[in-house]
């Protein structure tokens, strides 16, 4: 395996994150630990996560400033609990798409001095989301971390996997990255987090696959919106806070707080995706962060197929 450690960037922040910023009122700490999921309290968050209807009631003026100041406010309470929890630092991972890399300028807008530990990995130093992840970092200066497996390293991962699960499709695993998380989490863990912030869900809500940018019939599009977020629970957050579990690792998920949520839920279909643009409102937000335009325009790929060369 090469590790390549990258130096922290802080002297290259943008000048605007140098500008006091209004913090938002933290909750109190029962309400603060409630946050952090783990295998054992899980089915707290998947419970609300089910009652929650993600489609808008009526169509109703919405405003990009508000949805800016809750992730805002949201990124600074997840932050400061997540630096309680891992001894003064945050840890993040980083693929260099819009959603993790908006957390990181979220996060750094709101702790200009605080240690925030990424990681990212691919198939070579020159895979899309170690490129971009890097670009990322050094943006907004964190101290970042590539992972780049040798081929015995896949392979072992992969007689391993179908030890575990020998009735297991191992192409159908190589394509859905089930590997590939595996052996992120198996390097990060040596980094000893406690808890880790983690992007899921957004996608689900603002419309980040491709079905939801299909020109369909407004309750096709509905039917989409709302298939994709009952899937989210036991397609993604299960299998995550899983594989988290078998490292001690605990998860934050600030896209999933219930005042991102709700914000984001009232925002017409229209509004949140179209053929043109997916995630429009996070695409102007991250712009307005100085997200550099490479990963602004950058085509989905998120954090599967990490183990591809490019």
């Amino acid at each position: 395996m090469k590790v390549v450690k990258l130096p922290s960037k802080q002297n290259q922040i943008n000048k605007f994150m140098e500008k006091p910023k209004e913090q938002a009122l933290v909750e109190g700490p029962k309400e603060q630990e409630s946050l952090i999921v783990s295998a054992e309290n899980q089915e707290r968050l998947f419970e609300r996560l089910e009652r929650i209807n993600i489609l808008p009631a009526e169509k109703k003026e919405w405003s990009l400033d508000k949805l800016e100041q809750d992730l805002n406010g949201v990124f600074c309470d997840y932050g400061q609990l997540a630096l309680e929890k891992n001894n003064g630092k945050i840890f993040l991972t980083l693929s260099g798409g819009l959603d993790s890399t908006l957390a990181l300028a979220f996060l750094r807008n709101n702790f200009l001095e605080k240690e925030i530990v990424t990681f990212s990995m691919g198939g070579s130093v020159n895979h899309p989301d170690v490129l971009h992840a890097r670009l990322a970092a050094k943006k907004f200066g964190s101290d970042h971390n590539e992972f780049i497996p040798t081929p015995e390293e896949i392979a072992q991962a992969l007689e391993e996997y179908q030890k575990k699960t020998p009735e297991g499709d191992l192409k159908e695993v190589v394509k859905t990255g089930e590997v590939d998380m595996d052996l992120l989490y198996k390097y990060l863990s040596d980094f000893h987090p406690n808890v880790l912030l983690a992007c899921d869900g957004i996608d689900e809500l603002i419309g980040g696959y491709w079905d939801h940018r299909k020109i369909t019939p407004k309750e096709e599009k509905e039917k989409i919106f709302a298939d994709y977020w009952n899937q989210l629970v036991p397609h993604h957050l299960i299998p995550l806070i899983k594989r988290g579990s078998n490292f001690g690792i605990s998860f934050l998920f600030p896209y999933l707080d219930q005042k991102v949520i709700q914000s984001i839920s009232g925002i017409p279909l229209e509004d949140r995706t179209s053929k043109e643009v997916s995630k429009k409102p996070l695409r102007e937000i991250a712009g307005r962060l100085g997200v550099p335009a490479e990963i602004l325009t950058r085509a989905k790929r998120g954090q599967v197929g990490m183990l591809d060369k490019e």
